[in-house]
């Protein structure tokens, strides 16, 4: 495996981690109102797009079932135009979407 998609895995990882622990410690309400917790958690997912934008097609491959585009695409949307990002929606994608990137990485 190349340094750039090791790096990549390290780095989901670590946001993946992030996540958890933050939806271990704060319910929705808490998140719904905590713009802090907010940006922190879409910083985690430009990074977690950033990654997968950085493996390979032939890793991606390996892991139908993630939605590679998707996670991308919420990337590009949280880095370029935070406003444009629908709080609901992210915590419904840290509450459903999440847990399988945690199954497949961690």
């Amino acid at each position: 495996m190349a340094d750039r998609e090791s790096n990549a895995l390290k780095i989901l990882k670590e946001e993946l981690l992030f996540i958890r622990n933050t939806l271990d410690s704060v319910d929705k309400t808490k998140f719904l109102n905590d713009e802090i917790i907010q940006h922190a958690i879409a910083m985690s997912l430009i990074s977690i797009g950033e990654a997968a934008n950085r493996l390979s097609d032939q890793y991606k491959e390996k892991y139908p079932e993630i939605e590679w585009p998707k996670i991308i695409a919420v990337r590009n949307i949280a880095a370029h135009g935070y406003g444009q990002l629908d709080m609901q929606q992210i915590w419904q994608a840290m509450v459903d979407d999440i847990p399988l990137l945690e199954k497949t990485f961690l």
